[in-house]
């Protein structure tokens, strides 16, 4: 399994943002390992940042700040080019949305798991039998098994 884990919007957001998982995501980054996320995520976390703003919930300024900081948080950005035929199996088969595909798929691509923030993206992995690819945020990761 990889040392890298790939970061779902969920998690920046709640690190970004205040909101339940806030705590959560503020642990997780003091100690994080190398994160990779598909450049989706910059989208993602744009949209959320405009969502809040206009709902009065964050100054625009930070908002403008937590789209530029994102980048720092990851070590590897990939393409979603890449991983669109697989995201597409993964969306066509098991239900998932395409967004939640292409971090899944990274994360099979890498033989580790997204680290979410999003309940029910891990409640329908478990459903479909791919719950080794996703962890919720405060989980413990998996352990390797010894040979």
């Amino acid at each position: 399994m990889s040392d890298r884990w790939v970061l779902d919007a969920s998690v920046a957001g709640a690190y970004f943002f205040p909101e339940q998982w806030s705590d959560a995501a503020n642990a997780f980054f003091r100690s994080a390992p190398p994160l990779a996320a598909p450049d989706l995520i910059f989208a993602e976390l744009a949209s959320l940042a405009a969502k809040k703003v206009r709902r009065g919930e964050a100054p625009l300024r930070e908002s403008v700040s937590a789209v530029t900081a994102l980048r720092e948080l990851l070590s590897d950005i990939e393409p979603c080019a890449g991983l669109a035929p697989r995201a597409f199996n993964l969306a066509a088969v098991h239900g998932f949305s395409a967004y939640d595909a292409l971090y899944l798929a990274l994360a099979e691509a890498e033989d580790t798991f997204v680290v979410t923030a999003d309940a029910r993206l891990v409640q329908r992995a478990q459903a479909v039998g791919l719950s080794t690819l996703v962890r919720l945020l405060g989980e413990s990761p998996p352990r390797e098994s010894a040979s």
